[in-house]
């Protein structure tokens, strides 16, 4: 049997394709760039700040993290949902949902996905206010979904930040975490929610107004490190 022999010129240059493929998938490869030593949201939230104070609850607002069947599924690290009450009566639920780390297949969920899981039938969906908030030069872009359900209506306001990025779809954000991943980096990201419940869709605008000024109320009320979770 005849054997075939390689020549040498051919080994060499095979192994360092190997070589160079392998340096580049390292330096592909995503190192944690997030937020060194997390504050937790749960206790830096104020339970009270401004005309707003939090109560307890009855009723079950939709829940961030419902769907998920594995913790490697799981893209959220903290999370808040409490209701606000302030002297006039009105009540604002307020979700926060963080990740530390935002993948292609694990990343924030986003409302009008999580609200169609849970039994509500979206109605409404657009560009919402952009917020000035407290600490950032430029606004906020924000989210208006208008919700129905079993229980009668909901309107939400949030905003989703990946790493630096806010508002886009589902395919600009895991366009956006390739390249963080390119670039060595894996980006956090957060959901902040916040909902009230509506008789008719005719209360949308006076309750979205209600809801920007507790949002933005609420990222003023942070402690720095808090509020860079929330916004950057």
């Amino acid at each position: 049997m005849q054997s075939t022999k390689i020549p040498l010129r051919t080994s060499a240059w095979a192994a360092l394709a190997m070589l160079l493929a392998a340096a580049l998938a390292a330096l592909a490869t995503p190192q944690l760039h997030a937020l060194s030593a997390a504050p937790s949201l749960e206790s830096t939230v104020p339970m009270a700040f401004g005309d707003w104070k939090a109560i307890s609850d009855t009723q079950m607002q939709v829940d961030v993290s419902r769907g998920v069947e594995t913790q490697s599924e799981q893209p959220y690290d903290q999370t808040v949902m409490r209701t606000y009450v302030n002297s006039q009566g009105l009540r604002v639920m307020l979700a926060l949902a963080w990740g530390e780390r935002q993948r292609q297949d694990v990343k924030v969920h986003r409302p009008e996905v999580c609200y169609p899981a849970q039994g509500y039938a979206v109605v409404r969906l657009e560009a919402g206010t952009p917020l000035l908030m407290a600490g950032k030069a430029e606004p906020v872009p924000t989210v208006s979904l208008l919700a129905q359900g079993r229980g009668g209506m909901e309107a939400v306001n949030y905003w989703i930040r990946i790493g630096t990025q806010y508002g886009g779809d589902g395919l600009q954000a895991r366009w956006y975490i390739l390249k963080e991943g390119l670039a060595g980096r894996i980006p956090d990201g957060v959901l902040v929610r916040a909902s009230q419940r509506i008789r008719n869709g005719e209360e949308t605008v006076a309750v979205n107004k209600v809801m920007e000024g507790f949002l933005v109320e609420l990222i003023g009320s942070l402690p720095l490190r808090s509020r860079e979770m929330l916004i950057k």
